[in-house]
């Protein structure tokens, strides 16, 4: 399986995805206020030890009880792969500003997706979980 980053995380006012140049025609049809999935590698916490880690204490506060990382947002994971859905604020040479986001800067960006609402908010799949 082979990935690689199509940018990375600047945090400068706020926070951009940069892309690298080879991407940047990727952005076509984008426009500044759509939603967007941004798929990110949390590498700094890419390591053989932290991948085998399977339970977490929230928020990295050990007064909170352990949780298996799939049941938390945890940098920690079998595969470090994090996701956020944000508002585009602006788009400019190949530079997305977005809502803030938690992610470091240098953070690798995998990949973007459009927020379609009907697919990513399935209203009769929440029932089920409540």
């Amino acid at each position: 399986m082979d990935i690689f980053p199509i940018g990375y995380v600047k945090k400068e006012n706020g926070t951009l995805v940069e892309l690298l140049p080879e991407f940047i025609e990727g952005l076509d049809g984008l426009k500044e206020g759509n939603f967007v999935k941004l798929l990110l590698w949390f590498h700094l916490s890419d390591t053989p030890e932290k991948r085998r880690i399977l339970k977490v204490h929230p928020r990295g506060d050990p007064k909170n009880p352990l949780r298996g990382v799939f049941s938390t947002r945890s940098p920690v994971r079998p595969n470090p792969i994090a996701v956020y859905t944000v508002r585009i604020l602006e788009i400019t040479d190949g530079k997305l500003k977005v809502e803030d986001i938690d992610a470091l800067d240098g953070t690798p960006v995998l990949d973007i997706k459009p927020f379609v609402e009907r697919l990513d908010c399935p209203q009769t799949s929440l029932s089920l979980f409540r």
